[in-house]
């Protein structure tokens, strides 16, 4: 059964909407971008979460792991997303200071080869494909080749927790979960108007709807 992450949020109401529709995992960024939040902000966003089984997603970028984890304990973090070239050594060191999950993101420009992703399984709780942009670490709208990183996600299956993200939207999320299989999908601008950051309610809720076709079947 594939889980919703709706990430990039800025707004409250954005939050209350993704509990609505029941995704397992919202995100707020601390990595920069147009979708930057502070951790007091972060807690603002997540306050609509209260109660729910939503779990809280902060994302980072190239700040110190110790930055990372003040961060984190701050904004009241879950789960710590890393997309600044993670190391087993650097995810040691933040997992002595925060007891969440860690994810670690993979920037994928093509193909991946069968045994990619094997060497995260002892290091990390789950691995994010995101498509590699010069100059950007996530939120691009740019999808990833979901026929070339399958043997990769076939080899891990069952054994670790594939987050697929990358130029996800309504209109393709189903074709994704039908042929990647993820865990997780992880929706950003997808599911934005004009602004970043600023989630438009009929998108999430179309989105929320065309990943969960084959779970029901349709």
């Amino acid at each position: 059964m594939v889980e919703i992450k709706f990430c990039g949020l800025t707004q409250p109401g954005d939050a209350a909407v993704a509990a609505e529709l029941g995704a397992g995992y919202a995100g707020v960024i601390f990595a920069g971008g147009p979708r930057l939040v502070s951790p007091e902000r972060a807690r603002e966003v997540f306050a609509p979460l209260a109660g729910s089984d939503v779990h809280r997603v902060g994302v980072f970028g190239t700040q110190p792991i110790e930055e990372i984890a003040r961060l984190a304990r701050a904004a009241a973090v879950d789960v710590v997303q890393l997309h600044g070239g993670a190391t087993s050594e650097s995810i040691a060191t933040l997992r002595g200071s925060f007891d969440g999950a860690v994810w670690a993101v993979v920037r994928v420009s093509g193909p991946l080869s069968p045994s990619s992703l094997e060497g995260w399984a002892a290091s990390v709780d789950a691995v994010v494909l995101d498509a590699a942009v010069a100059g950007r670490l996530g939120g691009t709208g740019v999808a990833l080749d979901w026929p070339g990183v399958t043997a990769a996600v076939d080899t891990v299956r069952g054994g670790m927790t594939v987050v697929l993200a990358g130029g996800l939207r309504p209109g393709n999320v189903a074709e994704a979960v039908r042929i990647v299989g993820p865990d997780i999908v992880d929706v950003s601008s997808g599911v934005e108007g004009p602004t970043p950051g600023v989630k438009d309610h009929e998108l999430m809720r179309a989105f929320a709807r065309s990943a969960r076709q084959t779970m029901d079947g349709e």
